[in-house]
This record gives structure tokens, sequence and C-alpha cells, in this order.
């Protein structure tokens, strides 16, 4: 009774075998498509389920939300797809896919 059992080393095997893991996850390549790159856009207010007036866009979330903020507006998230349609054994479906980006965006949103 007056002996102490050691504990046995086994969060060592498990931490080793979660290295192995994460060592061959990062060597395959995901198949899983980019990430979606979302466009920020600053302006009115929706009342009654109009259609939106958006009036700039800004490069990134946060300058949108500043944005909003300061023109007591609202900010907007698009997401833009191409639609293609694929025939397999006489049946067609439509899918989207991610559009391409346009380009750098330039921040429109006054530093004051």
């Amino acid at each position: 009774m007056g002996t102490i059992a050691e504990a046995p080393t086994a969060p060592k095997q498990i931490e080793q075998k979660k290295e192995k893991n994460s060592k061959r996850a990062g060597g395959r390549r995901s198949r899983q498509a980019p990430t979606e790159q979302p466009r920020y856009f600053v302006g009115k207010p929706c009342i009654n389920k109009e259609q939106p007036k958006l009036e700039r866009e800004v490069p990134s979330e946060a300058e949108g939300l500043v944005a909003a903020f300061k023109s007591d507006g609202s900010l907007f998230v698009l997401s833009e797809y191409s639609v293609t349609q694929k025939i397999d054994g006489g049946r067609v479906t439509l899918e989207k896919e991610r559009a391409a980006p346009a380009g750098p965006r330039v921040s429109i949103v006054n530093a004051s």
C-alpha cells in the first residue's frame, strides 16, 4: 500500500500518432473548391423588401463596417458565381462555379 504506481506513458504515444496523421494529411492536396472571396459594398438600407442600392465597394469587411457606420448605411456581402451545365447520361444539371477574381481592389474610404 505504501508504493505509488507510475502513470503509463500513453499520452506521449497519442501525441506521436497525431503528429504522424497531421504529416500525412498535410502532404495531400485537398479536392475541395477554393474558398469563396466575397465582395463588400456599402449602400442604403433596404426598406420594405426593396432592391438593395449599392453605393460603393470597399476592399474588406472591416472597412465596410466602418464606412456603413459613418454613413448610417448598410454593409452588403456579394458572392459571384458563373453557371455551367453538366450533361450526364441525358440528364442535364446546372452547377455553380466561383467566378475568377477581377483584380486588386483599392480602398476608397476617406481616413477622416
